[in-house]
């Protein structure tokens, strides 16, 4: 191989890569729709004057749209009189929306007095659902007297379905003497439906005497654990 073509070829692997594309540039329209669109390689300097002008509208818009969601990029400084005070109550909107539903980008500051009073309810009926849901923060104490019989049931209520399915909290205690002969009787059907299953949950000590010997003397093995 003779030497300058040795070093043709080399140089010709040392060009960046980057070098390719040159040869296919980025087309007007496309250009132009990527100012339209706020794209970081738009070249001004190949739009017309009427297309900077609807590039400039563009940002506009997208900047008025921004700042009426609440998005950070917005920049009120760009936008109009009337788009401010469209802003202004856009803000104040979100604001009591957030109020309302108790986060924590509440500003009290901008509320009315009516609409404080409004948010205290809200913030109320809330602390009465979670407290009959048993989900969430509850203070009993912001109760009156029928939400507290209300909850007090729905606890209640709440337990017994624990302790009858034999899954979550279960307070016998809090139960009537009824309510414990109930659960008692659930407690047993489970243990027999496990047994008649093969479920290693099966405890054949609290199988009554009185079943059938196809049940107390059921092989162990028959079945895989039910879950």
């Amino acid at each position: 191989m003779k030497p300058r073509f040795l070093c043709f070829v080399l140089l010709a692997g040392m060009m960046p890569l980057g070098a390719a594309a040159q040869s296919s540039p980025v087309s007007r329209p496309e250009n132009l729709q990527g100012c339209l669109e706020g794209f970081v390689e738009c070249d001004q300097g190949r739009l017309t004057s009427q297309e900077r002008e609807a590039v400039q509208q563009s940002n506009a818009d997208r900047n008025y749209e921004d700042c009426l969601s609440g998005l950070p990029n917005c920049d009120k400084n760009k936008l109009t009189a009337a788009q401010q005070q469209e802003v202004a109550r856009a803000d104040r909107d979100h604001n009591l929306e957030n109020c309302l539903d108790g986060f924590e980008e509440c500003r009290q500051d901008l509320l009315t007095a009516s609409e404080r009073q409004e948010i205290a309810q809200a913030a109320h009926f809330r602390n009465w659902r979670n407290c009959l849901e048993g989900l969430g923060d509850c203070d009993h104490e912001q109760l009156n007297a029928q939400e507290q019989k209300e909850v007090a049931d729905a606890e209640f209520d709440h337990n017994l379905g624990n302790c009858l399915q034999g899954s979550g909290q279960c307070d016998r205690t809090s139960l009537t003497e009824q309510d414990r002969a109930q659960v008692t009787r659930a407690a047993q059907d489970r243990n027999l439906q496990n047994c008649l299953d093969g479920s290693v949950e099966c405890d054949r000590t609290r199988l009554k005497s009185n079943l059938p010997p196809e049940v107390t003397n059921a092989p162990r093995d028959i079945a895989k654990t039910v879950r």
